[in-house]
């Protein structure tokens, strides 16, 4: 039996909606808890951060036109700060996403030239990064004064999407398995967006039309010339920081 890792979050539901095969099954976990398990071969394959393969690409190949990024806005990867950026002193990084977090450097760092320390502590930080289900919940909580998309931060300096997770399989997996993940994603695609045109989707906490716009407005699941793109920049930031070695 294979195993292939998926996210539990909304953002994964397209390209597992209609997932169906007998040879393969699903293993879940955090982004960060199923890099390690790729890594190790405990998984052949999944759905996880653009940085596990950007850093190790030698043990990996990616499923083509599989991604999850960011349009102009990711809506699901956010800082909620109690003060302006310019203004945070000490940051809460989720662990559940190593991408995120080095995205969340790069922002704070590269596009707002601020250097503030990143605890683990989250009660005295004084930002938080969350990511998936987490931030669109506190985002809908209302609780904090400042709001910041990592995504729409990448867009507005490189005016391109941002891969947040790639579908990776692990160089050493049977030959047919990149194939059959291609498969299995572009039908769950098409018949995500065809059930949730036709407001067949439910989900709780969510009103149909803040899927749409999750869905359409937010995330994308290619992965074109664009996306590739942002990649290369972001690697260029992670070779630059020594994250890579």
């Amino acid at each position: 039996m294979i195993k292939v890792g998926r996210v539990a979050y909304l953002n994964t539901i397209p390209l597992f909606y209609k997932w169906e095969d007998q040879n393969i099954q699903l293993v879940y976990g955090h982004p960060s808890e199923l890099a390690l398990m790729l890594r190790k071969g405990d998984i052949q394959a999944g759905i996880v951060s653009s940085v596990e393969y950007l850093v190790n690409s030698h043990l990996y190949d990616y499923v083509p036109d599989i991604s999850i990024s960011s349009k102009e806005y990711t809506c699901s990867v956010l800082l909620f700060s109690h003060v302006p950026i310019a203004q945070v002193k000490k940051v809460y990084l989720t662990p559940n996403s190593i991408t995120s977090r080095y995205l969340s450097i790069y922002v704070l760092e590269e596009i707002y030239r601020i250097k503030p320390i990143y605890t683990e502590d989250r009660e005295c930080a004084d930002c938080l990064l969350l990511i998936g289900d987490e931030a669109l919940f506190e985002k809908k909580r209302g609780k904090f004064p400042y709001i910041y998309d990592l995504g729409h931060e990448w867009y507005k300096k490189h005016k391109l999407p941002f891969v947040f997770a790639l579908f990776i399989v692990r160089k050493d997996a049977p030959l047919w398995l990149a194939q059959r993940i291609g498969e299995l994603c572009n039908a769950s695609k098409k018949a995500f967006f065809d059930d949730l045109m036709q407001r067949k989707i439910e989900i709780e906490g969510f009103e149909w039309e803040e899927l749409v716009e999750y869905f359409t407005k937010c995330l994308h699941n290619g992965l074109g010339e664009q996306e590739l793109t942002s990649l290369e920049i972001f690697m260029k930031f992670l070779d630059s920081r020594g994250y890579t070695k």
